[in-house]
This record gives C-alpha cells, structure tokens and sequence, in this order.
C-alpha cells in the first residue's frame, strides 16, 4: 500500500496500472480491493478538502476506471447463467453516486467477469428503465447495488419478479447491509463474498 500510496502523490499513473494489475493477477481482485484499494481511496479522500488531495483522488479514480474497464474487457469466456449488476439509485431517480460506491460497482463488474462470470450492468436513470433492462438481459441471477441511503428493495423486487419469474436476488453495495430487505433477497458481504455468491448459483 506504501508503494501505491507513493506513486498516487506523484501521479505515476503508470507505477499505479502496474503496482494493482499485478496485485490483482497474483491475488484476485476481491482480496486487493478490500486490502488495499479501499484504504488508498479512503487515504485519498482523508484531505478532500485541499486541492493536492483533489488531485490524488482524481488521478487515482480515472487509474482505476481504466484498469477495471481493461479487466472487465479481457475477461475469459463466460460460461453458466447470466447476472444483471444493477446499480440501484436511492429514490430510482437519477443521482451521482459517490467516488467509492461507483468504483464499487465497477469493482465487482470487473470481478464477477474475470470469474467467468456472463455480467451484463446496468445503470438506470428509473424504475422503467431499471425494469426494461431486467426484460432485455434475460437474467438468472440479479445483483443490486445499493447505495447508503434508503431504498424500498421490497416494491422493486416485487416489480423485477413481475417481469421475470424464477430468477435469483441478491443484494451488495453500501446500502446492502443497513437497508432493510425482504426475505427473497438475500444481502451477501464484500467484494469476494458477492463473486462466491454468484458463482455458486451459476
């Protein structure tokens, strides 16, 4: 973290696509999300108040977009059931999410697709989009974002299922573990516990 941290304040955008590249092949992406990636976006945003801090987040945001885009897009072939990764927003109106719920979302993109996983993501701007999307992708398995602040889970899972029957619901993201979710949802913890989850019902 030392060396990613050194590379951030000198915007060696190169050093840092090197340093979590190779930390990702050797370990997985789940594991140096949490152990690393986290507390280095944590680290960039402790001064967000100053200018330099706004800078190293900056840097550090569109590094990571590119190398998770790169990832997603060199995956290995899909095999098994199709996932929808829906990122929900709070009131299912358009919102911009935070710098660590979007990278999130990207993250776990990017980590159910090098798990061979068939990820398709969707990003609505409200409930008909959201559920046109659902009716497009054909999913097995759909994986709902959720952002910190309060969103009814059990009218949109009502929703989904009228649209599609006999799929699977499960929920992440920040909001995950403090919305309340209805028993056919089932909340799963961080970044690797959302990849096993999917790969198990796949």
């Amino acid at each position: 973290m030392r060396n990613l941290s050194r590379a951030l304040i000198a915007r060696d955008i190169v050093t840092i696509h090197r340093i979590v590249s190779r930390a990702a092949a050797e370990r997985g992406l789940p594991a140096v999300w949490e152990a690393v990636l986290v507390p280095v976006l944590d680290w960039a945003n402790e001064g967000r108040n100053s200018d330099a801090a706004a800078v190293n987040c900056r840097a550090f945001v569109e590094c990571m977009t590119g190398i998770l885009s790169t990832m997603t897009l060199d995956a290995p072939i899909a095999v098994g059931g199709r996932v929808l990764l829906v990122d929900v927003p709070t009131t299912l109106d358009f919102r911009r999410p935070s710098i660590a719920h979007d990278l999130g979302f990207r993250a776990l993109g990017a980590a159910l697709a090098t798990a061979s996983v068939d990820v398709r993501t969707s990003r609505p701007v409200g409930r008909t989009a959201l559920l046109a999307s659902v009716t497009n992708a054909e999913p097995d398995v759909i994986m709902l974002w959720l952002p910190p602040g309060d969103c009814d889970v059990a009218s949109l899972s009502r929703a989904i299922r009228r649209r599609r029957s006999g799929l699977t619901l499960l929920a992440a993201g920040p909001g995950a573990a403090a919305t309340h979710l209805p028993r056919s949802v089932k909340s799963v913890g961080n970044l690797g516990d959302a990849v096993d989850a999917v790969t198990a019902l796949i």
